[in-house]
């Protein structure tokens, strides 16, 4: 049964392929390491060699969540080889930053039958380590055939792909019960993964791998140009439709606070241009990251650099994490909390959603549900500096609470036979 799905899944993706093979052929010619990878043509093979550790992410977010897991399991094995995949050239440029000690940073391959079993067997994985919700029909049957031993770190199902799995409850059943072990980030992740089917037996609660990352490095005001009598307000992760929000407080906050100074990072870079020209309607002065410019009285700088968020979180004032004023789901609420900057968020929170209750009942972050309680929220804590820092400090405390599930995660995986 299991084979036939594969066949028929792989019969629809072969269609797929006929249908844009004009566009793949433009795309292997004009962008030919990126499109050799998606083919699974790396410029290794281990085929012959001893087995990998294979750690894949999504994108910058799970591979961020992966980073202090993946450096501990090449501490713990330094003879093993731990290569680290993602779906994104973004997710594979964070990969190399946070974890440069690695031997290999890829793109996953199309998850169509001959391209994604050439890239298995050049990687020749003995564990694999999926991150969040990486679920990849081919890559599982493949993986499992082969012996590979499979693990879902930080399993999470957003409550929309939910619902849909469970109208495909069957098929995704199967796929699930191709994984050997699968730790979710929470027990309401838990619950969902039991109703689609998964044997308690292959479900072990450790914590949010989110909640255990190593510290980043601080940035500096220095480094960015930035006054230092600037007290600085980093929205970080802003979603469309956010943007005019957050300037629109920025605006009325500068009536009140004449060395204000806002960090925006957009979630998505292509947003970048949106945000100039809203900036550049309301009159306010703007400098973008990649100019390295001097200050010249700008209020706002533009982070359009991919993986400075975290460390840009370090001077600020206030955070706001974005994808929360509009239903979105939520961005990363603990990478602020981890330098003690008081953490500002919208009602939105479905992908984060224990974190922020948690950060909450800790009085380390104040919800805000709309414009004019995000610039409340904000006035009062520049207005108050105390308050701005016990909140801050409780958000750090918080984090300080939920040290050691790496750890945990190590001895479960030497435990399990996983490594």
């Amino acid at each position: 049964m299991k084979t036939l799905l594969i066949f028929v899944y792989n019969f629809f993706l072969s269609l797929v392929y006929i249908v844009t093979f004009p566009y793949i052929l433009f795309k292997r010619l004009t962008s030919k390491k990126e499109w050799d990878e998606r083919f699974g043509n790396y410029r290794f093979d281990y085929s012959r060699d001893k087995e990998s550790i294979w750690v894949h992410g999504a994108s910058v977010g799970e591979i961020t969540a992966a980073s202090k897991l993946s450096l501990s399991i090449k501490k713990e094995f330094p003879n093993r080889r731990v290569i680290v995949s993602s779906m994104t050239i973004t997710g594979r440029e964070r990969a190399k930053r946070l974890m440069q000690r690695l031997d290999h940073f890829i793109l996953l391959p199309f998850d169509f039958y001959p391209l994604i079993s050439r890239g298995i067997s050049k990687i020749n994985p003995g564990t694999l380590i999926l991150v969040e919700t990486e679920i990849w029909p081919s890559m599982l049957y493949i993986t499992k055939r082969r012996g590979t031993k499979v693990v879902l770190a930080n399993g999470r199902i957003s409550d929309g792909t939910y619902r849909r799995y469970l109208l495909l409850k069957p098929f995704i059943s199967g796929l699930l019960g191709q994984i050997d072990l699968i730790f979710p980030k929470s027990y309401d992740e838990e619950r969902k993964f039991l109703m689609l089917g998964v044997s308690q037996k292959k479900i072990k609660m450790l914590g949010s791998l989110k909640s255990d990352n190593s510290q980043p490095e601080a940035m500096s005001k220095e480094i960015l140009n930035i006054p230092q009598d600037k007290k600085v307000v980093v929205a970080g992760s802003i979603r469309k439709g956010e943007e005019e929000i957050i300037i629109k407080v920025l605006k009325n906050l500068q009536k009140t606070f004449k060395n204000i100074y806002f960090v925006i990072a957009p979630r998505h870079l292509n947003r970048v241009g949106d945000i100039e020209i809203r900036l550049q309607k309301e009159d306010l002065i703007y400098r973008k990251r990649t100019e390295n410019g001097v200050y010249k009285g700008e209020n706002v700088l533009i982070l359009d650099t991919i993986g400075e968020l975290r460390e840009v979180y370090s001077i600020a004032n206030v955070a706001f994490v974005g994808g929360t004023l509009l239903p979105y789901g939520g961005h990363n609420l603990i990478e602020p909390a981890v330098f003690g900057v008081p953490i500002l968020f919208g009602p939105h929170v479905n992908n984060t959603k224990k974190c922020a209750q948690e950060l909450l009942e800790a009085k380390g972050g104040i919800i805000v549900k709309d414009e004019k309680e995000l610039y409340d929220a904000i006035s009062e804590l520049l207005n108050h500096p105390e308050k701005s820092e016990q909140i801050g400090k409780n958000a750090r405390d918080y984090l300080t609470g939920k040290e050691g599930v790496v750890e945990n995660y190590l001895i479960t995986f030497r435990n399990k036979g996983v490594l």
